[in-house]
């Protein structure tokens, strides 16, 4: 019965150092996009007399990335790998002659946000995530805010 008894205190210290390692978080990213972006509007409206323009900032939300190799005019843009039970994508880095250049894409524009991504960073990933609500945005309707997140690590 003694034997049980002192392996019992190396059975809990181990199934504890477990559940720490499987709730330990992941290490923060190296470089993330932003979950949106504000745009000032620069149209070229010309009120009628006697009316002016009343210019408001817009939020636009993160939809997705794009990673090249070297400058995105360049066209050597890499094809992510992804799962799409999981509504992830992921780029595994290494090996390249030029710095990745990763681009953030956001909801209602053309044109995205460029950075660097650093040397350090072995991946970068797309990951999303739908709540089950529905409502307008950009007079489009959508079904549930869907959460976007691009990050490399």
């Amino acid at each position: 019965m003694r034997p049980v008894l002192a392996a019992l205190p190396l059975l809990l210290l181990a199934g504890t150092a477990g559940a720490q390692q499987a709730t330990r978080t992941p290490a923060p990213p190296l470089l993330a996009c932003p979950p949106s972006i504000e745009v000032q509007s620069r149209d070229e409206i010309r009120p009628p007399n006697g009316w002016e323009l009343r210019p408001e900032p817009q939020r636009h939300w993160l939809r997705g990335a794009d990673l090249y190799e070297g400058d995105p005019a360049d066209r050597v843009q890499l094809r992510p790998d992804g799962d799409q039970r999981t509504r992830r994508e992921w780029w595994d880095l290494g090996g390249n002659r030029q710095p990745y250049r990763l681009v953030c894409r956001y909801e209602g524009l053309e044109a995205g946000i460029m950075a660097t991504v650093p040397a350090a960073a072995r991946r970068c990933e797309v990951s999303s995530f739908r709540e089950n609500s529905r409502g307008m945005r950009h007079g489009r309707i959508v079904s549930g805010p869907e959460q976007v997140v691009v990050a490399c690590r």
